[in-house]
């Protein structure tokens, strides 16, 4: 290994970041279209500096999300889809929140010191929004293959807890014609879970409970429950509490589907999961990355068993397994 060009790597690494995604939140991908035009005209149609725009334009050549002809410049075309609002295959809103994150990052060093979140980051509601879509744009593919993997069986009532925007719940009635769901979260999420859930016309088989599942009622009588993404930002006890409460909220012998980013026990494995347990430690009090071990034993105290982990997208698991009878 090359020491120099590998440390150098890694700490070079928010340049290209910063440039991508405050190029992206300054608008200068939708500018674009899939036209050419020259950066003055990309300053004209964003409100920003010409002088500015051009360098971090070209600089977006040379990272090679951008191509030039002359003094006009395009989108690569395989980059499009993903750059781009409009399209289906869109990373936008989750591009945008982690440039929300980026910036809670580059203050590290004072959670290292004080053991506490960064606090003096309100989001605003558009940063609620991106975040929210963002998590439609994370979960869309790995929500298709939980639907492909994992047999739902005769399931007829489906709990989407900590829902967001209603992705998983509307793919998983898709893909069960019998299934009815209700997506649960809170009020800024199902605000856009309503929406979501409207534009894919499922409306009579898919509605929306708002509420804080830490301290409200989630309901109760449902056969599958679907809890995706959000132990990660809870400490030990809260995960706990929040299974228990599945396990209540389940008919006996249902299935609670529990999705995250798992470590193995030397918690260096795989690599994503230790980099985002520090984005946890970032952003949350208590949140981290649990290994797969901590989750099976904080499942069996709750009254779960039968347990199938399931390896779903590229970076996560679903551990699959029973309420027992009470």
């Amino acid at each position: 290994m090359d020491w120099n060009q590998n440390i150098n790597e890694m700490a070079s690494g928010f340049k290209n970041a910063a440039i991508l995604l405050n190029s992206l939140r300054a608008g200068i991908f939708e500018a674009l279209g899939e036209e050419w035009k020259t950066s003055q005209e990309v300053a004209a149609n964003c409100g920003l500096d010409p002088r500015a725009t051009d360098v971090v334009i070209h600089a977006l050549v040379a990272a090679g999300i951008l191509k030039m002809d002359g003094d006009r410049f395009s989108t690569e075309p395989g980059a499009r889809p993903f750059l781009l609002g409009d399209s289906p295959s869109t990373l936008k809103s989750i591009l945008s929140h982690n440039l929300f994150m980026m910036r809670g990052w580059a203050h590290l060093d004072q959670v290292m010191q004080s053991g506490e979140p960064i606090r003096n980051q309100e989001q605003t509601k558009d940063q609620m929004r991106d975040f929210i879509c963002g998590m439609e744009n994370v979960s869309r593919v790995s929500s298709q293959e939980v639907a492909a993997k994992i047999d739902l069986g005769s399931a007829k009532r489906l709990l989407d807890l900590g829902g967001g925007p209603g992705t998983a719940a509307i793919i998983f009635a898709e893909a069960n014609p019998g299934l009815e769901g209700v997506v649960y979260d809170l009020e800024g999420p199902i605000e856009i879970a309503g929406q979501q859930i409207a534009k894919a016309k499922l409306s009579h088989r898919l509605t929306t409970m708002a509420g804080d599942f830490h301290t409200d009622d989630i309901g109760a009588g449902f056969d599958v429950i679907y809890l995706a993404n959000i132990i990660h930002m809870m400490d030990s006890e809260q995960t706990l509490a929040l299974l228990r409460k599945c396990r209540n909220a389940l008919v006996p012998g249902g299935q609670l589907l529990l999705k995250d980013f798992y470590l193995e026990d030397s918690k260096i494995e795989p690599a994503f999961g230790a980099q985002f347990s520090v984005n946890m430690l970032v952003n949350t009090r208590g949140g981290k990355t649990y290994t797969r071990s901590e989750v099976l034993a904080l499942l069996g105290t709750a009254g779960f068993s039968d347990f199938e982990v399931v390896d779903v997208a590229s970076q996560s698991q679903v551990i699959v397994c029973i309420a027992k009878s009470a």
